[in-house]
C-alpha cells in the first residue's frame, strides 16, 4: 500500500517522502500551494461476519489534503485507482 500510496502522489507532481512511525507510515508531499499528509495504520483483527477466517490483516488510511478543489478532486481519483491494486 505504501508503494501504490507514493506512486499515487508522485503521478501528481509531488515528492512523496516516507517514515515509520510506531506501527504506522507517515506519507506526505507538498508543492505549489498543495500539501498531503497520508498515515497509514495496519493491525490484524477478527472481522465481524468473517470470524471464521480468524484474524486478517486490516488496514486504515487517514489523509489530510490542502489546496485547490481540483487537486483534491484528482488526488482523491488517484488514490482510488492506485489503491485498487491492492485488491488484486
Amino acid at each position: 500500500m505504501i508503494q501504490d500510496i507514493t506512486r499515487a502522489l508522485s503521478k501528481l507532481g509531488l515528492r512523496p517522502s516516507v517514515a515509520k512511525e510506531g506501527r504506522s507510515w507517515s506519507i506526505e508531499g507538498s508543492g505549489e500551494g498543495r500539501h498531503v499528509n497520508i498515515v497509514l495504520m495496519s493491525y490484524e483483527r477478527v472481522v465481524p461476519g468473517l470470524e471464521v477466517l480468524g484474524p486478517i490483516p486490516v488496514s486504515q488510511v487517514r489523509v489530510v489534503a490542502k489546496g485547490p478543489e481540483e487537486f483534491i478532486s484528482a488526488l482523491r481519483y488517484r488514490l482510488e485507482v492506485e489503491l485498487l491494486r491492492c485488491l488484486g
